[in-house]
């Protein structure tokens, strides 16, 4: 896989470190955390393209997955891997060779098992597609979401943008 250069990335992102199982395939992805949010973005390669040559949708959906995923996961600081129960999205642009998208997230409301997350993956002229998501929140004591290095990276990233 192509790395792209630290020029090609917008300030602030990094890296996406989380990048094990399905993640390891559509990249490379990055993210951008503070405080107060989280951002997944990525620069449209040559084999993200569909026959049209425009970004797939499949892959604009995987990463919005993974955005709600990780906006709830970051809101609430959470060391478990929060499934998708229900995703909803609308394209509303195209997104071409070269260009660089990203998330833009907001959490409505996280409640004792279920997060509800919107956001859109916006490109150079604006959004391309926007999203909401509905997401199981696990007990702390349900091993299947658990994964030991997605934990401890977690804990160690909210204890920095504390």
């Amino acid at each position: 896989m192509n790395k792209i250069t630290g020029t090609d990335i917008p300030e602030g992102f990094v890296d996406f470190e989380i990048n094990d199982g399905f993640a390891s395939h559509i990249g490379p992805l990055y993210w951008k955390l503070d405080k107060n949010s989280c951002e997944i973005g990525f620069r449209v390669l040559e084999y993200h393209l569909n026959p049209g040559k425009i970004c797939h949708g499949g892959l604009m959906m995987t990463v919005a997955d993974m955005a709600v995923g990780l906006a709830a996961t970051w809101e609430r600081q959470l060391d478990c891997f929060t499934p998708s129960i229900n995703n909803n999205y609308d394209f509303v642009d195209m997104a071409f060779l070269g260009e660089w998208l990203q998330t833009e997230m907001e959490v409505i409301q996280t409640t004792k098992r279920m997060g509800f997350v919107r956001g859109l993956l916006n490109g150079p002229n604006g959004p391309v597609m926007r999203f909401n998501g509905i997401l199981k929140i696990p007990s702390e004591s349900d091993p299947r979401f658990k994964n030991k290095y997605f934990s401890e990276r977690m804990l160690q990233l909210y204890e920095k943008y504390k």
